[in-house]
């Protein structure tokens, strides 16, 4: 397994918080709405902190820098399960299966 950089998490952290809004979005349920925000938020604060980073870092190796985006790894893994239930549409449920592998990826060690 090659280590992936920041931009690699870049790219997926950006896509990821697309389709939280999405889900966010297109949920009834005001506990799936919160479950979605704080995992947005979570990610968010990682992403501010990625974006202090100059470009030319983006070539080295993605290590977490916000202690609490580990949180959204166990987060992540939870939503597998319960998937079709609550996320609604298939595009989103697709980019969901897609996307949570590779950020879980990046926060192995």
């Amino acid at each position: 397994m090659t280590k992936k950089t920041v931009a690699d998490a870049l790219h997926v952290f950006y896509e990821l918080n697309s389709t939280f809004a999405d889900a966010y979005w297109e949920t009834n349920d005001i506990n799936q709405k919160d479950r979605f925000f704080a995992m947005k938020s979570m990610l968010q604060d990682e992403l501010d902190e990625l974006h202090k980073l100059s470009v030319q870092d983006h070539i080295y190796p993605y290590e977490s820098i916000d202690p609490g985006v580990l949180k959204l790894r166990d987060e992540l893994r939870a939503l597998l399960p319960d998937m079709s239930r609550v996320v609604l549409r298939p595009k989103t449920i697709n980019r969901f299966l897609e996307l949570i592998p590779s950020a879980c990826e990046l926060f192995e060690l």
